[in-house]
């Protein structure tokens, strides 16, 4: 008996220092060195290629000096009983991060949960940045529209108007693009080094392959808004980047606190520090970073940042008028039943999306009119195989909740 109680305090130790170890490395090397990183970067802009001199003449000042520190926004709105049902849902899934619910137009809560930084115990609020993944396709599917709204391009350009190099590019249109849908996948892995948005397509432009079965045929592919991305800095001879703080940003007033490009957010006093969900660890055992070049190979498919409230303002001028009219989202989200189309998945009368980005994922749901949403940001990814249960649960708890 006393054998197997040393064996299993000795393993309770081993897994402690394991993750001390796991912390350690984190803020002792991992971090600084990401740190160092973002530094050295900036300080050869001046020297970089043409592209990344258009970046950087861009660029919103988000000096650190400069930015107040983050204040606890919280709302919680919700009757005692709506709140104990949504904190047992929530518990039950270890959640950490932000949750935003919208109901008849107001939002009922923006409230953190959780540490945004275990080390420091700061807690994550409604002020907590987090990466938007795949949910910034539906930016660059607005970004797209508004071309074709002025006139710059169509859905039915054929994409060997922009790309003639891509096989069969002559039968594959800006709507199959959009729709996932043109029979296009990239498999290659990411670059080990940061590239300039001209870099990283050409070498995606390298390694793009077709498949003719799937062509007209659903087929979730990122390259398609990779693609899509730089067809945006050919019309608008621009970077990605500036596009979307002119087109999108901006017009919202949304600054570096609120929303940006993720080689930023690093410098907000908001960030959120990701944590990996390895089994049989604590909830924050397993700080995860992110590298530059990764950052930089999501052009036009998760490499933006922003609150839960940011994200809510640009989902919900998309829809009321800021940024499309409502007939160019009708055209541009052209499906219905769930199925992809125009950035989003799309049903009768409200529209969802997801993104995953190094261990940070967005759970995304909201009315057509932007009346009903649940959103839902974690800095621990862990909805990845439960995403659509997620966004019906909180989409309906956001229709429903009683109120004070």
């Amino acid at each position: 008996m006393q054998k197997r109680t040393s064996f299993i305090l000795g393993l309770l130790v081993g897994a402690l220092l394991v993750g001390a170890a796991g912390t350690a490395t984190y803020y002792g090397w991992v971090r600084p060195r990401h740190v160092n990183e973002m530094q050295v970067l900036k300080k050869n802009y001046a020297a970089e290629n043409s592209s990344l001199r258009r970046r950087a003449k861009g660029l919103r000042k988000t000096a650190t000096s400069a930015i107040p520190a983050p204040q606890n926004t919280n709302i919680d709105r919700l009757t005692p009983a709506s709140e104990a049902a949504l904190n047992k849902k929530l518990q039950a899934e270890q959640f950490i991060g932000t949750v935003l619910l919208v109901q008849h137009g107001q939002i009922i809560l923006n409230k953190g949960y959780g540490y945004a930084d275990a080390v420091t115990k700061r807690k994550n609020t409604a002020a907590s940045l987090y990466q938007i993944g795949s949910v910034q396709k539906s930016i660059t599917a607005v970004l797209i529209a508004q071309l074709i709204a002025s006139g710059q391009a169509k859905y039915t350009d054929n994409l060997h108007l922009y790309y003639p190099q891509i096989p069969a590019s002559d039968g594959i249109t800006l709507r199959h693009m959009l729709n996932m849908a043109s029979g296009l996948a990239y498999t290659a892995p990411a670059p080990k080094t940061v590239l300039t948005d001209n870099q990283l397509l050409a070498y995606v432009l390298q390694r793009v392959t077709f498949n003719p079965a799937k062509l007209g045929h659903r087929d979730y592919q990122p390259v398609n808004f990779t693609l899509l991305a730089g067809i945006v800095e050919q019309l608008t001879h621009q970077s990605y980047e500036q596009v979307v703080n002119q087109r999108i940003f901006a017009p919202l007033g949304l600054k570096a606190n609120d929303a940006g490009f993720q080689w930023h957010m690093i410098e907000q006093p908001s960030e959120t520090v990701s944590y990996g969900t390895k089994p049989n660890a604590g909830l924050y055992a397993q700080p995860v970073a992110q590298t530059l070049a990764d950052m930089h190979s999501e052009l036009g498919t998760g490499n933006i940042y922003a609150t839960s409230n940011a994200l809510y303002q640009i989902e919900k001028a998309t829809v009321d008028g800021k940024l499309l009219s409502a007939a160019q989202v009708k055209t541009l989200r052209n499906s219905s039943n769930g199925v992809y189309g125009g950035g989003a998945y799309n049903f009768a009368d409200y529209y969802v999306s997801h993104g995953v980005k190094n261990n940070q994922e967005v759970v995304f749901a909201m009315a057509k009119d932007g009346q009903t949403a649940a959103i839902l940001m974690t800095n621990r990814a862990s909805a990845y195989l439960q995403w659509e249960d997620w966004q019906k649960w909180y989409y309906r708890f956001a229709q429903n909740a009683a109120t004070d």
